[in-house]
């Protein structure tokens, strides 16, 4: 027959096997919730780095256009300064789907202050 010892030690090994299990199973789901995690952290560092490379694709094609609307002068720069506005806004309209809203603003932005830049070039080009 059992003894209370004995019913003792039973219960106790029983309780240390569930938590075992227990513990077990906790650890399995933190990894998992990790891996995750990491997984979350590599797409967000690809995705900015397409977002990097698309906003340094776009400022260079506007320093290009830039470039070029300090030669012109008067009308012509008026000109310019609208096709490079309307082609970087295109550029933007193209490239949608790599980058978020918060690129699109600070492309506009940059290409705004670019056309301000060279809207003052082309006056002093004029004097």
């Amino acid at each position: 027959m059992l003894q209370t010892k004995d019913l003792l030690y039973l219960v106790i090994s029983f309780c240390i096997v569930w938590i075992t299990v227990f513990l077990c199973w906790t650890f399995y789901y933190v990894m998992r919730l990790l891996r995750n995690a990491n997984q979350i952290v590599e797409e967000f560092r690809s995705r900015l780095q397409v977002l990097m490379e698309t906003i340094n694709y776009i400022r260079g094609k506007v320093e290009h256009i830039s470039g070029l609307m300090t030669l012109a002068s008067g009308g012509v720069s008026e000109f310019v300064k609208k096709a490079a506005i309307k082609k970087a806004k295109q550029w933007i309209d193209d490239g949608e789907e790599k980058f978020d809203d918060v690129a699109k603003d600070a492309v506009e932005k940059a290409v705004e202050a670019t056309a301000a830049k060279m809207k003052k070039a082309a006056h002093k080009l004029k004097k």
